[in-house]
């Protein structure tokens, strides 16, 4: 299977390649994955390096396969399951660039899933009508204190492990669907003025609350929930149609926004579901939405470039992050929904590099010319490739990777040399019957 998939990627780069006339300002994409081959390549390893060093590996432990939340200065973190979901594909994508050999790898899906079903059919606290806490203790698996069951990161755990369910097959494939078959969507279901809704957790009596009303990174929640292997579970269209999709503009560039504008929102789903050229019923085209949605981020980082170095020197891609003042998820682009109004980002400054990085496969030139420049600042690089951000004005340099800003970096420019999780993805029958459910057609 490795060897398989290590020939369909060397396909693609071969067929992408153009022949573009003499004076074209636009490289290929062959020219821009040899023009930066040894950057992906750095990222790519230190992103996997993280997740295969930072996961909980004791023999018979409840926590076996839980992958940290951060790593670097911070010592002692709590797991993330989202981290995990990350941390599932990544060892696909080790075992294709030979990272890691291809039976360790298998072997560290296996033991993380059925630690992860274990959870979820032994009475742990850990779960809640087959959802996950979003932050775990790294030993006990126990909820770390305050985290909530959430949807989201469920959904990221899941997509995680049907990629790594497609590339492995057998007992990881089995384990897999398990874990997706026990998982009750429509225990998240909520109505709001007439409007349905899936929420983003459970309050303390286990109804539902907090609505995804807004469209943001939970696009994958519809179709994993309209592909559920348990008919039981299984969403309709509902939930997906009703959403708020607020159009604005920047630049020019027209799209579906989110509320907070964090360019992560516009990528996540992305990083595992094939969208291109796929268009719903009231034909909406999410693959596109994003292509706008990065080219407006980067044109806002450069036009205010006279009022932050950091935009100025080449950082572009406002995301949630550390920043000087502690993680934020405030950072983003207009057009946006909050006040306060783009002011605030001007005078911020700071810079994730998973921003521009996670969008490579929307604005392919701009990312990796992004990348490029991150990697000359000694400050942000360090084993695990880039750090998490930085400030220029403040003289502000992140000292802990963070698991999902790794997790989308590495898989995003994993798509974009090769569409390996994509390549999987796309066979995957639950996750294709959900986009058909959704009443997803080709473009």
């Amino acid at each position: 299977m490795k060897k398989f998939w290590t020939i369909i990627c060397s396909l693609i780069l071969i067929t992408t390649t153009v022949f573009c006339l003499v004076g074209c300002s636009t490289p290929t994409k062959e020219q821009l994955l040899n023009k930066y081959s040894e950057q992906i390549e750095r990222e790519m390893k230190g992103s996997f390096d993280f997740f295969w060093n930072e996961a909980q590996t004791a023999e018979n432990s409840p926590a076996y396969g839980l992958i940290a939340d951060r790593a670097g200065s911070t010592k002692g973190s709590n797991a993330s399951i989202a981290s995990v979901g990350f941390g599932l594909a990544a060892y696909v994508v080790g075992a294709e660039e030979g990272y890691v050999a291809a039976q360790q790898a298998e072997e560290r899906a296996k033991g993380t899933l059925q630690a992860l079903l274990n959870l979820q059919t032994n009475g742990s606290r850990a779960t809640q009508h087959g959802f996950f806490t979003h932050f775990l203790n790294m030993n006990t698996a126990v909820p770390a204190s305050g985290s909530e069951i959430s949807s989201i990161d469920t959904a990221i755990m899941l997509c995680g492990a049907l990629t790594a369910a497609e590339y492995f097959g057998g007992e990881v494939e089995t384990l897999a669907n398990q874990i997706y078959a026990n998982v009750d969507w429509t225990s998240m279901r909520m109505t709001r003025n007439g409007k349905h809704y899936i929420a983003m957790t459970f309050d303390g009596n286990g109804k539902p609350k907090q609505p995804w009303d807004f469209y943001a990174e939970q696009l994958m929640i519809y179709v994993l929930g309209a592909g559920s292997p348990n008919e039981q579970y299984r969403l309709d269209d509902a939930e997906y149609y009703d959403f708020t999709r607020a159009e604005g503009k920047y630049n020019g560039h027209n799209f579906y926004y989110s509320w907070f504008g964090s360019i992560f929102t516009y990528q996540f789903s992305h990083a595992f579901i094939d969208f291109r050229d796929k268009t719903d019923k009231n034909g909406t085209n999410w693959w596109n939405n994003s292509v706008e949605a990065s080219q407006a981020a980067y044109d806002y980082c450069r036009n205010n470039a006279k009022l932050s170095q950091s935009y100025k020197e080449g950082g572009w891609g406002l995301t949630a992050c550390d920043s000087p003042s502690g993680y934020s998820g405030d950072l983003g682009c207009p057009p946006r929904g909050w006040t306060p109004d783009a002011a605030y980002e001007r005078i911020q400054g700071t810079i994730a590099p998973c921003g521009a990085i996670g969008s490579v496969v929307f604005t392919p030139e701009q990312s990796l010319k992004a990348l490029q420049y991150y990697q000359t600042i000694r400050l942000i690089n360090g084993t695990y490739g880039l750090l998490d951000s930085y400030n220029l004005d403040r003289k502000y340099y992140a000292t802990d990777y963070i698991g999902i800003d790794k997790g989308i970096s590495l898989l995003m420019l994993y798509n974009y040399k090769c569409d390996g999780v994509w390549e999987l993805t796309n066979g995957n029958e639950y996750l294709q019957n959900g986009l058909k459910a959704l009443g997803f057609t080709a473009a």
